[in-house]
């Protein structure tokens, strides 16, 4: 198996108005045992996740009720909240910030630089 710099994205129906770039959690939404009965709007995200709420980064600005695509994996350079060291582990707060933890079940990814508080670090989040 191999590596990808490219995000892996589901589309999922934004249940407020979503700004690029925030953290999203899972939010409702159903499904039926038909695989043909799975739609784009069956999952439901709001904004700002935090600690195990989080699925992942929202990748564009959408309204409410648009569908919005968000990133469950992937690089992307985010804010630090707190001094985060390359190679630890990252959780997320209500923010849309990362910061160093391992608390389990929060965690979101992994640093792949460092970040000062207020600076931006690379993180590989992996959910």
């Amino acid at each position: 198996m191999t590596s990808s710099w490219e995000p892996r994205v589901i589309t999922a129906k934004a249940r407020t108005n979503v700004s690029g770039g925030v953290y999203v959690f899972a939010s409702g939404g159903t499904v039926s045992s038909g695989l043909n009965s799975f739609a784009w709007d069956d999952i439901q995200v709001a904004i700002d996740a935090s600690g195990t709420a989080f699925t992942g980064i929202a990748l564009q600005s959408t309204a409410s009720g648009g569908a919005v695509p968000v990133a469950l994996e992937g690089c992307f350079i985010l804010q630090a909240n707190g001094t985060v060291v390359a190679g630890q582990p990252v959780v997320c707060n209500a923010q849309n910030s990362v910061l160093p933890g391992a608390t389990a079940g929060h965690v979101i990814g992994k640093a792949l630089t460092d970040g000062a508080s207020g600076g931006y670090a690379l993180v590989h989040i992996n959910v």
